[in-house]
């Protein structure tokens, strides 16, 4: 009968440090994937929250638009805008740092949208400035643009306004501002 000689003290604990190393591999890999994926939630989060910011100043877009169809007059519209309502100034060129979008300033106001509100999960309500442009035409006139193009029909005076609409999303953090040009006839 043979019996084996090998002893326990002949081996040195190669499978010991090979399974720590790939135990270590694998928690480095899951560490990685665990913050690339807190990574995209959070992307996806700031894309969802300027999607609203964007839907907001939309929304308070069509709210400046809607006010602006039942002007019959541009004297509600002077130089200091404390309610929101401009006249063709210069210092309006920068509307960032003109109006005064928090209130604190009174006599560089903005309006507020009434169509939409924080009940959407806003952190403020979206807002709007509306700056009378120009106008241009008289009674007289006819609606012909260039070469005859149009029918002619009389058109009156048209104003020219800019709105500027600001709208943020669940947090103050994400905002988005937009503008549009919008023409009333019979001014």
């Amino acid at each position: 009968m043979t019996m084996c000689t090998h002893s326990i003290n002949n081996q040195k604990g190669a499978v010991l440090i090979v399974s720590m190393i790939i135990l270590l591999l694998l928690t480095m890999l899951g560490v990685t994937s665990m913050r690339n994926t807190a990574l995209e939630e959070r992307m996806a989060g700031n894309a969802r929250d300027r999607h609203v910011a964007f839907e907001a100043a939309e929304s308070a877009l069509a709210d400046a638009e809607d006010f602006l169809s039942t002007v019959a007059t541009t004297g509600s519209f002077d130089t200091d805008g404390s309610d929101g309502l401009y006249d063709d100034n210069e210092a309006f060129a920068n509307i960032e740092t003109f109006v005064d979008w928090s209130g604190t300033v009174p006599e560089r106001g903005y309006r507020t949208a009434s169509s939409i509100g924080t009940s959407q999960g806003l952190a403020t309500p979206p807002k709007y400035v509306i700056q009378h442009v120009n106008s241009y035409g008289t009674e007289a006139d006819d609606t012909n643009v260039g070469d005859g193009y149009g029918q002619g029909t009389g058109g009156g005076t048209t104003g020219l306004f800019r709105v500027t609409a600001r709208g943020t999303g669940s947090s103050d953090n994400s905002v988005v501002i937009l503008q549009s040009v919008f023409g009333v006839g019979g001014l």
